[in-house]
């Protein structure tokens, strides 16, 4: 696939037929979502060409926007990204790799106050010119929106993006958790989620003549060796196997994660290694094994 942007048109020429590609057009077109950029058709030397408009008065290119792009605006352009894989999932037919959100390609209609995207409908892995994935172009661009965050809120928002790409939460859950950061969005997909009694976590451990219990009720929890750098500290009395920062544990809505920080010695749960920087869904009654220690995990309903 071939794409071309000249500023007034954003075009795509496909190599090859596609068969899911006539019932992907009907089903944008019936659709109608506001995000998606006017487009026209058209054969050209036999092949399928889709040629989306960008010379209305009110389409301007993301990135120049870029000065203001902070606090909830910014929050809410990555909310109605983010919004958009639900509406686009929703028939059942297209996926979220219909969505070209490559970030020098993003618009924005300052008439409607809303993002404006190109919506390709193909079926199959979908490629930037440098050999991305559609995952890694994701989180480039959620990157670059959240740029003029607070620096908590753009790391959060940066692991949101790579949990939600890893299919370690719902988008419904991504995007409920950006509403309790400052978007002032809201849609049907979240409306629906809610997380009910809130919780906690416990981390018990006991042998080599110690015990240890650390409490995980803030968002952010690392374990570790370094009285500076850990808020669960394992002595070296306990073990001399844990790095220094070892593992980080994360609070989505009543969902908690870990994530090995490249440590020497591993972070496992149930046995199964967590390689670097990934996340796993920590549950009730689980291992989490932070080198040689191993801790038990309890989820405690607060009132």
């Amino acid at each position: 696939m071939l794409v071309k942007d000249d500023g007034k048109t954003l075009s795509f020429l496909f190599q090859g037929s596609d068969m899911f590609f006539e019932m992907g057009c009907k089903l944008l077109e019936q659709e109608k979502l506001p995000q998606q950029l006017p487009y026209k058709r058209k054969r050209q030397n036999g092949r399928e060409k889709m040629i989306f408009l960008l010379d209305g008065p009110d389409i301007v290119p993301l990135k120049r926007l870029e000065a203001t792009l902070e606090g909830e605006r910014s929050l809410n352009l990555i909310y109605e990204l983010f919004s958009l894989i639900v509406q686009v999932e929703e028939n059942g037919f297209l996926k979220r790799e219909c969505i070209w959100c490559r970030y020098d390609n993003l618009y924005y209609d300052t008439g409607a106050e809303c993002m404006k995207i190109a919506l390709i409908p193909v079926a199959g892995t979908v490629r930037q010119a440098d050999r991305r994935s559609w995952h890694e172009c994701f989180e480039q661009t959620v990157s670059q929106l959240a740029a003029g965050l607070a620096q908590e809120q753009a790391v959060r928002v940066g692991q949101l993006a790579r949990m939600l790409t890893a299919n370690a939460v719902t988008v419904e859950e991504a995007l409920l958790e950006l509403s309790h950061l400052g978007s002032s969005k809201t849609g049907h997909a979240a409306d629906r989620h809610r997380f009910g009694t809130r919780r906690s976590l416990k981390l018990y451990y006991s042998g080599n003549n110690a015990m240890l219990e650390f409490l995980v009720n803030d968002r952010d929890f690392v374990i570790g060796r370094s009285n500076e750098r850990a808020d669960g500290i394992v002595d070296e009395t306990v073990s001399t196997a844990v790095s220094r920062r070892h593992c980080y544990i994360t609070r989505l809505g009543n969902k908690f994660f870990v994530q090995d920080l490249k440590s020497v010695n591993h972070t496992l749960v149930n046995g199964i290694m967590i390689p670097p920087y990934e996340f796993m869904e920590l549950e009730n009654q689980d291992i989490l094994s932070v080198a040689d220690v191993d801790f038990r995990v309890t989820l405690l309903d607060l009132e």
